[in-house]
Order: structure tokens, then C-alpha cells, then sequence
């Protein structure tokens, strides 16, 4: 049992480590190469452990969690801190000044009410059932990585799988009578600044619906003593890739008959 406890506290240790150089990347707004060989992940289960000691570090609310269906090797699941969380329509960035923001357009499913874990697995209808209003969103990516292209999947995921903010837009314009499972798995994405004619995209939701990962999100937590809470909001994908937007314009994001988010973005 000693052997255990030791070994135990020897992964835990390392874990700490691993965390605290991305903790500040993230409070200095730099990055690192990646991770010393001895610190770094090479499990799922290794990435999650470190990502979780990142947030216990950082004692920032998690304001929203994004998260897809799984893949072979991959888990999609991270939490997106209060303090990056905007509302409104201008988004002031942190850091070193920048021409453009890279951005996500998403819809974020917003909690009535607290899925806390338990030993019993959510249901579909239950974990639907505690979500309220879906709004507008986009997911503003960064990394504490230098070059996170060339890393592993673990190690990605120990950094929140570029997580570096979140913009939360208007509500979803809603027919009369639909419900959550009527949210549109394809509408086109228009991008445009003020008196410019509008860039158009087909946009389709890379898990065929915004819904199925939330569900799964919800027990892939529950498992690991963790829950979702009242107000925090679900982001689960995509539309349209990866947008460059331009700082020091106002733009218009439109997500086809749901809205449009206005967003001018400050460096």
C-alpha cells in the first residue's frame, strides 16, 4: 500500500509540474515549445489529469466547456474560463497587439440548471432537459504552444485544445413551437464588415448536431467526479472551420435564419 501511495503522489507531482508551465504561458501571454520529455503526456487520461491541475491552478470559474463526440485516441473535452468569456458587441484581446483574431462560429447551449456527477449515467432526455436558451457564438483559439501543430494529441489536450476565449452573442431567433432538437445541423455563414458585401460559406456541424456531445459530455465528467453547472455554457463544434478576423473593424458574423453577431474585436 505504501508503494501505492508514493506512486500515486509521484504522478501527481508530475502532473503539477507539467501544469504549472502552462499556467504561465497562460498568466504571461507566452508560449513554450511544448512540454520537458519528462513532463509530458502520452495518454488521454494523462492530458485530461494535467488540463484539470491547469484549472485547479489558474482558480478560474470554468465558464462554458467545449467538447465533441469522441474519436479513435481523442477525447474533445475542455473548459473555457470565466475571465475569457465576452459579451457584447466589442471584445477587447489580452496581449501583444494583433491584426486578427482567429475565431470558431459555434452555437453555445447555455445550463438551467446543475448535472452534478453521480454514479447513475445522464440520460439524453435528462441532460437536454437542463439546458435553456442557445445563443450565437464564436470560439477565439490560441495555444501555449509555439507550435502546436507538431504536437501530440495528449499533449494538445493538457493545453485545453486551443481554448483562448469565448464570445457568447445574441440568442438563437427560434420558430414558434422548435425545440432544442430542432437546432439545424447546416446554414450558411456570412461574414462582412460595415459596408462591405458579405463572404459567404456553407456551414455544417462536424458531429451532424450540437446536441449529441453535450450528452456525452455530461457522462464523460460524471465519470471523473466532475458535472456541469447552472450558466455555464456548451459549445460542441464548428460550422464553418477556422475564421481570420480582422481587429479594429466591426464585423457581422450571420449563422443563416438563426441571427447575426455583431463583434468588433480590439488588440
Amino acid at each position: 500500500m505504501p508503494d501505492a501511495v508514493h506512486a500515486s503522489q509521484r504522478v501527481a507531482l508530475w502532473h503539477e509540474k507539467a501544469a504549472s508551465i502552462l499556467v504561465a504561458a497562460r498568466r504571461q501571454g507566452t508560449q513554450v515549445e511544448r512540454l520537458p520529455v519528462e513532463l509530458r503526456p502520452s495518454t488521454v487520461d494523462e492530458g485530461f489529469a494535467i488540463q484539470r491541475k491547469v484549472s485547479d491552478a489558474l482558480e478560474s470559474r470554468t465558464g462554458a466547456w467545449k467538447c465533441a463526440l469522441p474519436q479513435p485516441g481523442k477525447v474533445i473535452a475542455a473548459p473555457i474560463y470565466d475571465a475569457d468569456i465576452h459579451r457584447g458587441d466589442v471584445c477587447r484581446m489580452s496581449g501583444s497587439p494583433r491584426v486578427s483574431v482567429r475565431a470558431e462560429p459555434e452555437l453555445a447551449c447555455l445550463l438551467n440548471r446543475d448535472l452534478p456527477p453521480r454514479r447513475e449515467t445522464y440520460s439524453e432526455a435528462e441532460a437536454l432537459d437542463a439546458l435553456g436558451h442557445t445563443h450565437l457564438a464564436l470560439e477565439l483559439l490560441g495555444s501555449r504552444y509555439s507550435h502546436p501543430e507538431t504536437l501530440s494529441f495528449p499533449e494538445l489536450l493538457a493545453d485545453g485544445l486551443f481554448n483562448a476565449g469565448l464570445v457568447i452573442g445574441p440568442r438563437v431567433k427560434s420558430r414558434e413551437g422548435a425545440t432544442l432538437a430542432d437546432l439545424p445541423v447546416e446554414f450558411d455563414v456570412s461574414l462582412a464588415s460595415v459596408g462591405e458585401e458579405p463572404v459567404m460559406c456553407a456551414g455544417r456541424h462536424p458531429d451532424r448536431g450540437a446536441l449529441q456531445p453535450i450528452v456525452w459530455l455530461v457522462n464523460f465528467l460524471r465519470v471523473r467526479g466532475l458535472g456541469l453547472h447552472a450558466g455555464q455554457a456548451v459549445i460542441t463544434g464548428s460550422y464553418a472551420g477556422v475564421l481570420e478576423l480582422p481587429v479594429g473593424r466591426e464585423l457581422h458574423i450571420g449563422f443563416g435564419d438563426l441571427g447575426t453577431l455583431p463583434i468588433t474585436f480590439l488588440s
